[in-house]
């Protein structure tokens, strides 16, 4: 997948190379020509064109109803291409246009208020963010597709996590790894498994956390997506830690590190000070 990824993209116009990157940045599961213009600050016309030279290079798909989806782990590496190609304040400015334009209404329907609720979950906007993303899933769960209704789970769950509605998480969570492992979805299988690991190391659980941990990382390391594998064993680290286990939190924290200096990331410096603060 990484190399024909690779291949593609470097096959691409620059500006259409462009969007593709700052796509990776946007907080939704799929898109509208709209939050493409927004994002790469163009004309919705020329948004269009853009997105339909990335769908014939078979970087995003169609999702229906006129919107796109990135394919699969294509939002990781466009994330990684954006560290490299644009610049902070670039890349800064690009998600604030586009989580703006959601939070003022900028799609409308389910996809909308998806849309809407994980904006507000980018703002930290917890108590708002669920009741978007309640109301979403009720319109996906009426209108929507089987992978449709599964992202609206995953998306109202990883916001009740945040208002500390742990049990309700954690029942919306547990039947979607296997949910999506039937739709041969593997990319958001390895999102489930992480978020499920997360309800269950709050809900002080961290040995069943660290088996979640672990399925996720075994299908990240198939994706080939250095950054998402080091925060893979970052999260294996904070459940070692929750456990008291010292030596696993820093063997955890070594690989993360090691994953990190492959691709350029803030994350590097602040972990290797958490790593600094363990013994040797």
């Amino acid at each position: 997948m990484r190399a024909k990824f690779e291949d593609s993209y470097r096959a691409l116009p620059p500006d259409a190379a462009r969007l593709l990157r700052l796509l990776g940045l946007q907080p939704g599961d799929d898109f509208g020509p709209a939050a493409a213009a927004v994002l790469a600050d163009v004309p919705e016309a020329g948004a269009r064109d853009l997105l339909r030279t990335l769908a014939e290079h078979g970087l995003v798909d169609d999702a229906g109803g006129g919107r796109y989806r990135l394919r699969g782990p294509v939002g990781d590496y466009a994330r990684e291409w954006s560290a490299r190609e644009d610049t902070g304040q670039e890349r800064d400015a690009a998600l604030h246009r586009v989580l703006d334009h959601y939070l003022a209404g900028g799609a409308s329907g389910e996809a909308g208020l998806q849309a809407e609720g994980l904006a507000l979950l980018h703002r930290e906007r917890w108590t708002e963010a669920a009741e978007a993303l309640e109301e979403g899933l009720r319109l996906a769960e009426r209108d929507g597709d089987r992978r449709t209704v599964l992202l609206a789970r995953h998306n109202l769950a990883r916001a009740l996590l945040e208002t500390g509605a742990l049990d309700r998480a954690i029942r919306l969570l547990g039947p979607l790894p296997d949910e999506f492992a039937a739709l041969s979805d593997d990319h958001d299988r390895a999102r489930a498994l992480t978020t499920l690991g997360e309800a269950y190391l709050r809900a002080g659980r961290p040995v069943a956390a660290t088996n979640f941990f672990g399925q996720a990382l075994e299908i990240v390391r198939g994706e080939e997506s250095a950054e998402q594998e080091g925060d893979a064993f970052v999260h294996i680290a904070d459940a070692a830690r929750e456990r008291g286990d010292a030596a696993a939190e820093a063997a955890a924290l070594d690989h993360a590190l090691a994953l990190y200096q492959k691709v350029p990331t803030p994350k590097a410096d602040q972990l290797q000070r958490r790593r600094n603060n363990l013994n040797p």
